[in-house]
């Protein structure tokens, strides 16, 4: 028995019209733009509405492949040009919603993972990586107090991860496979600043800049050209560590 894919889904195919009047496919990029954002941010947004969330974006995506197949105008040759074009941005949509569902259910077994660590045990995994590093524990805290308060799954607005914030890209370059994981965050994090540490010569402001924003962008303007941001962060570092070595 064959079996219609199109028709069950309620789909007209393309190009296969019952009356004589040519029309044309209509983009639908403007018409489904509402529905793909409001999946997107849902599912950014919404822990607790996960599954509702994964359905409004294949609910979206649905809405717009059938989008690709109405018709309301009568020009054939625009209709073929006009239906490509949808189907390409469909695709690259389609894409970037599997990107964010992907991104975000590993990001969710990740924090399900891991049961939130107390003060205490945050405490003696810095210092056994301290240890491990040759850095001192202060320092390591006055970072992490910094970067992330203590909060094993902080995220930042710009994606940075765990208690010392790692970009995903410095992360995998440290071989740190799990950034949630506290030990594995706080072990990467501390090898990049001792690898800071020596690089300036121990010199711990042009370290901190750079753990902040960028070894690249210190090489390049210094210490004089700090933005306000790492200007401010540099000492709010040494502001915790002196407390912390007090």
């Amino acid at each position: 028995m064959s079996f219609d894919a199109a028709k069950s889904v309620g789909i007209t195919p393309p190009f296969c019209r019952t009356d004589s009047t040519p029309q044309r496919s209509v983009a639908p990029r403007n018409i489904f733009s509402a529905d793909l954002n409001k999946a997107t941010n849902l599912l950014k947004n919404n822990n607790k509405k996960s599954v509702e969330t994964l359905e409004q974006v294949k609910l979206s995506q649905l809405k717009m492949l059938q989008g690709l197949f109405s018709t309301d105008s009568d020009d054939d040759t625009d209709d073929l040009f006009a239906g490509l074009q949808a189907l390409a941005d469909f695709q690259r949509l389609s894409l970037q919603q599997s990107q964010i569902v992907d991104r975000y259910a590993r990001q969710q077994y990740s924090l399900q993972d891991h049961t939130p660590q107390t003060k205490s045990e945050i405490d003696r995994l810095i210092n056994r990586v301290a240890e491990k590093v040759s850095l001192s524990p202060e320092l390591i805290h006055s970072v992490v107090s910094t970067e992330s308060a203590y909060d094993p799954a902080a995220i930042s607005h710009a994606g940075a991860q765990g208690l010392m914030q790692l970009m995903p890209e410095t992360a995998a370059e440290l071989g740190v496979t799990d950034s949630f994981d506290p030990e594995q965050n706080l072990l990467g994090g501390s090898q990049y600043l001792k690898q800071l540490l020596d690089k300036y010569d121990g010199d711990l402001d042009h370290a901190l800049a750079a753990y902040n924003w960028g070894q690249g962008n210190v090489d390049r303007y210094g210490l004089k050209n700090l933005p306000a941001e790492t200007r401010d962060y540099v000492a709010r570092v040494k502001t915790t560590l002196e407390k912390h070595s007090s």
